[in-house]
């Protein structure tokens, strides 16, 4: 994959070119196209010609190619200082999740069930087989797991197929947490996923 950059003297208002490029990358695919994409994970195909025309500034501003590729800031006919940080908002409103990407976990404490639902994608057991029900020890594993999460703010959330067939499981684990973030001082929610039958 190339890259197209320019250097930030490019991006120089009023250069008097019809658009200026913003940064991205391209890639010519067999059948001739020409794959375009950028940081904030935009792209496009564009023919062989329709590249040519883009890389040369000959691109027509009333054209669908020059639309879109405005649209999804490849190119801009308007100040570059605004464009760029038009893109980067886009970047980072993508990866506002790397921020928090550990604030969610998933204790499934059981899979022992009552019914047997279509979309459901636990393995499921019958309510009598309790040793497939999550322990203590593991749970307290699961626990030290989660306050190593970098996240000030988590989420815990109890699955199970039903998991309130182990609610004697999910009540030592909320106290367990709530104890030990007295010293942590995290913002902590607690979920249970059922389906409200127990």
């Amino acid at each position: 994959m190339k890259v197209l950059f320019h250097s930030s003297d490019h991006y120089r208002p009023n250069s008097g070119r019809p658009y200026d490029f913003l940064p991205f990358r391209f890639m010519r695919w067999p059948d001739g196209d020409v794959l375009v994409t950028n940081e904030a994970g935009e792209y496009l195909f564009l023919t062989e010609q329709g590249f040519a025309a883009l890389h040369e500034k000959r691109l027509s501003a009333s054209s669908d190619e020059y639309r879109n590729l405005k649209a999804k800031h490849f190119l801009t006919d308007g100040d570059p200082f605004l464009s760029l940080e038009l893109l980067a908002t886009k970047v980072r409103t993508k990866k506002a999740f790397l921020e928090g990407f550990t604030k969610l976990h998933l204790f499934v404490v059981t899979l022992r069930c009552d019914h047997s639902c279509p979309y459901c994608q636990v393995s499921r057991v019958t309510q009598d087989k309790v040793r497939y029900d999550m322990t203590r020890e593991t749970a307290a594993r699961a626990i030290d797991l989660l306050f190593c999460s970098p996240s000030q703010a988590l989420k815990v959330e109890f699955q199970g197929d039903e998991a309130l067939l182990n609610f004697d499981l999910i009540r030592w684990c909320v106290e367990q947490i709530r104890d030990r973030n007295a010293a942590e001082r995290r913002d902590i929610d607690f979920v249970i996923a059922t389906n409200l039958v127990r």
